[in-house]
């Protein structure tokens, strides 16, 4: 990756309003590809399903076990691991979690980190990077707001200060490894549903099917249903904890994030990895935590006490001001 790419961790912005130009114009082209390309490999994909009367089996597992590896890597790892801390592990399944996370191209694991930071920090103010209430500024209307947390943020946003902002993920010297070579693991998680496809499938045509539908149609779920988190979840559903933020939860797309859409419950306690609070409440990203934890290879996993949950509970229920507790841990 060139040095100028605005997800590389290695450029600041220059000081002042603007983002430096080779950087504003390499954000653009990284925001671009990432919603542009995988939604004409996915009417790719449709149209040959249409042609063909169906989509392999085989095709489909490779989608459902791509998307859930890599919205893992978006869920445990970079989310929950890298932006919060929540709980800690080995190197090796931390190095596991961030190229996963990378796969989702979504950004490298510390520039996703530091944004996500930051909008705890900043949450629907002026500074949160992708609030559809406030943009430099100014306040949006619904649909632009929902256009600009959906995608919108993606081409025009400021990149956080990686080195001000996750001082410690920048110590991680195998995190500033694979975060330095994020398009190797955007590319691998292209290649590796192709060649699955190939063995699978049999032949080019297997490898197409793989590329089509475990590359791009999960690129495109992953992307969409990852940025409904900043649109969605802080526009409509319920508010259980209340909170200075608008946040939400939204439980139709709790399934389809791992547990992501469980939001307002996120913000009330940001650093814990458990996002699902109530039991019915589907957190498949802390279900992996807890069996990781039973193995032993999660430790000091934080989970908010029962008491802290009525508590902030039932001052929400009575109207009165909660406590966001919107804190992270540079």
């Amino acid at each position: 990756m060139s040095s100028d790419t605005p997800t590389s961790g290695s450029v600041r912005p220059k000081a002042g309003s603007g983002l430096d130009p080779r950087l504003r114009r390499a954000q653009a082209r990284h925001a671009f590809a990432i919603l542009v390309l995988p939604a004409i490999g996915s009417l790719i994909a449709i149209g040959l399903a249409v042609h063909d009367g169906g989509v392999p089996a085989a095709a489909l597992m490779i989608l459902l076990v791509s998307y859930m590896a890599t919205y893992a890597g978006i869920t445990v790892g970079l989310h929950r691991l890298f932006a919060h801390r929540a709980f800690e592990t080995t190197p090796w399944l931390r190095a596991v979690f961030a190229v996963l996370g990378c796969m989702a191209a979504q950004g490298p694991a510390i520039y996703w980190a530091a944004n996500h930071r930051v909008h705890h920090i900043r949450s629907d103010r002026d500074g949160d990077p992708h609030s559809p209430r406030i943009a430099n500024g100014r306040q949006l209307g619904r649909w632009e707001g929902f256009w600009h947390a959906q995608a919108g943020w993606t081409f025009s946003h400021r990149p956080a200060d990686v080195f001000a902002v996750t001082r410690d993920l920048t110590r991680d010297r195998l995190l500033m490894w694979i975060n330095q070579r994020y398009l190797w693991w955007v590319a691998l998680g292209l290649i590796l549903p192709a060649l699955a496809g190939a063995l699978a499938i049999g032949g080019i045509q297997g490898a197409v099917l793989g590329l089509l539908w475990g590359g791009a149609v999960r690129l495109t779920l992953s992307y969409h249903f990852t940025n409904a988190i900043n649109s969605l979840t802080h526009m409509i559903g319920t508010r259980p904890f209340g909170g200075r933020n608008t946040s939400t939860n939204l439980w139709p797309i709790a399934l389809p994030t791992l547990g992501e859409a469980w939001h307002n419950n996120h913000h009330a306690f940001p650093t814990s990895a458990r996002f699902g609070l109530a039991v019915w409440e589907v957190d498949i990203g802390w279900w992996i935590i807890r069996s990781l934890e039973a193995v032993g290879l999660a430790w000091n996993v934080r989970r908010p006490l029962p008491e802290s949950i009525s508590a902030k509970r039932a001052a929400a229920a009575a109207g009165m001001q909660v406590d966001d507790d919107d804190r992270v841990t540079a």
